[in-house]
């Protein structure tokens, strides 16, 4: 490790608030002295053995943590199944892509803003606000009686699920040292996979059998559970100094130009997939957001004293290619997921139970490879290897994915979601296992980097998940017209067809057969866009650090 790693940099400095951080910095030159590994502190006052649970303990917060992650992960996908449900309860179909795009936005935005806010504030009392705010969003959500209201509970749900998402990982990689993070990484990820296929099918049976409401009424239930739990197992040091030393800590300008600039861009894809891609809302969006996005660039980078992106983590070529590598890698998972939804849906004419029963081959086999990678990755060390095969699979997987037909083909649909669950879970820990170790060991490097890997998981799903709504839409549109001389039927209109799959099924077998051609053909479009994403998590694994987890012998803390 070379000097500039040892000894922090005046750069550095604007984690030190009152000095207290010249002892934490001891603790660095000491293991380095040693030659052992040693994570950074938390940059709040605080040491990495303050945070470190062991025993009992360790494992109760590790239970509450899945909890937490479980809850936001479920919630992420439980609308897949229900969103005609929901866009025909208030009658405005043309919103339907909101539902979605409502919770994710805000999930990626504020991602990076709450790793900052934990060093600040503790990550205990900042993960309570996560989790009240994404229940007050709930049952904003639950008891609707409009679809502007639902949506403005679907964005504080994705504020709150936010934090709990980044929150849940920063714990997690401050609970335990290196050499035993691979196999929590990879059961959190489990958690994280199974919630997101299970999700589907639960809001499949609250859809066909009770109501669309109970997709958020179900996470006011278990907040009794999960509350009390976090709350009493997750017991570490509080930080260091007074709340108006770390208020002092907060860049309020860096943290609203960098939520503001992905918002407006996030909101102007949607725009030109609802209104127009020349329509005056969607071209300011974009102008002022990406605009916004310089600002932020330059300010956080160059004049921020405490930035929500320190410019030291960036610059290490180890954590650059592990997180492009990461966010692509789970950016591919989420567009397919969101699709296949759609092709089981839409083309095989499943019901929403059913579509959410299709998609149980890709839950376990990514679950089953994220917890073998971790357990490979713990036993043999080796982080780069596993994460290779893994960026080789999921864009062989994709291209397989052309090969699906209107008339299912039960041994494809199976055998591609295998394929490429293991090629997404095998990817689940390593790049961020891999960036922890090459991070910079000044204070708050680990929370701010773990928080890093969350924004970009985030935003890049939120992001690609846009883009992909656009292609199909337009690609769709553009279809229908080659083929609207062909359809016999007059009764609806081809936009309401194509977004209300009730009406589809209404229609004659010719008509039918017709228009699901064309759906499919627009999903593979979209096919292609994951293809692009997995080869460019290829190319950023193939680039990662060779260093192997260390040793148990040779950590510190």
């Amino acid at each position: 490790m070379s000097e500039a790693d040892s000894v922090p940099s005046e750069k550095s400095s604007y984690r030190d608030y009152r000095g207290e951080n010249a002892d934490n910095n001891k603790h660095l030159v000491e293991s380095q002295t040693k030659g052992l590994f040693r994570e950074s502190d938390a940059g709040d006052g605080t040491i990495r053995e303050d945070h470190i649970l062991t025993g009992s303990k360790f494992y109760f917060c590790v239970i509450a943590l899945i909890l937490c992650l479980f809850l936001v992960a479920l919630d992420q996908m439980i609308t897949t199944a229900v969103l005609t449900n929901i866009s025909d309860h208030f009658h405005e179909f043309n919103k339907m892509t909101w539902i979605t795009a409502a919770f994710l936005m805000p999930m990626g935005c504020f991602a990076q803003v709450w790793g900052r806010l934990s060093i600040n504030f503790g990550r205990k009392w900042i993960m309570v606000i996560g989790l009240i705010l994404f229940e007050i969003g709930s049952l904003i959500s639950g008891i609707a009686t409009s679809m502007n209201m639902f949506i403005g509970g679907r964005i504080l749900q994705g504020i709150g699920g936010s934090c709990i998402q980044s929150l849940a990982m920063i714990i997690a990689t401050e609970i335990t040292t290196i050499n035993r993070k691979p196999i929590l990484f990879g059961t959190l990820s489990l958690t994280f996979v199974v919630a997101s296929v299970l999700g589907p099918i639960i809001g499949g049976i609250f859809g066909t059998y009770i109501t669309w409401r109970w997709c958020f009424y179900i996470n006011l239930c278990c907040a009794v559970i999960i509350f009390p739990l976090f709350i009493f197992s997750y017991k570490t040091k509080p930080p260091k100094g007074s709340f108006r030393d770390h208020f002092k800590t907060i860049d309020f300008m860096d943290n609203f130009l960098m939520v503001a600039s992905f918002v407006l861009i996030l909101i102007a894809i949607s725009f030109g997939q609802t209104n127009s891609w020349r329509a005056t809302s969607t071209i300011c969006c974009f102008t002022i957001g990406g605009i916004l996005l310089i600002g932020f660039i330059i300010f956080n980078f160059k004049f921020s004293k405490y930035p929500v992106i320190p410019g030291d983590i960036i610059s290490k070529p180890g954590v650059i290619v592990s997180f492009i590598g990461f966010t692509m890698s789970y950016s591919c998972l989420m567009v397919i997921m969101q699709f296949l939804s759609i092709y089981f849906e839409n083309v095989s004419g499943h019901n929403p139970l059913h579509t959410g029963l299709s998609l149980i081959p890709s839950a376990v086999s990514t679950s089953g490879a994220a917890l073998f990678s971790g357990i490979v990755i713990q036993k043999s060390r080796h982080i780069k290897e596993i994460c290779v095969i893994s960026a080789i699979l999921q864009p062989v997987a994709v291209g397989l994915m052309q090969l699906f037909k209107v008339h299912e083909v039960m041994g494809y649909s199976i055998g591609f979601q295998i394929i490429i669950g293991i090629g997404t879970g095998l990817n689940f820990q390593g790049p961020m296992l891999s960036a922890l170790i090459n991070a910079p060991k000044t204070p708050g490097s680990s929370i701010l980097t773990t928080a890093l890997f969350n924004f970009g998981r985030s935003t890049g799903a939120a992001f690609f998940s846009e883009i992909a709504g656009a292609i199909y839409t337009e690609t769709l549109k553009s279809h229908i017209e080659e083929v609207a001389p062909l359809i016999n039927e007059k009764k609806y209109a081809l936009s309401s067809i194509i977004s209300n799959t009730n009406i589809l099924n209404k229609l004659g077998s010719h008509d039918k057969e017709i228009i699901r051609d064309q759906i499919l053909k627009s999903i593979k479009s979209v096919f292609w866009l994951s293809f692009a994403i997995s080869t460019i998590s290829l190319i950023a694994t193939i680039f990662m650090s060779n260093k192997k987890v260390p040793e148990k012998k040779d950590v510190e803390a």
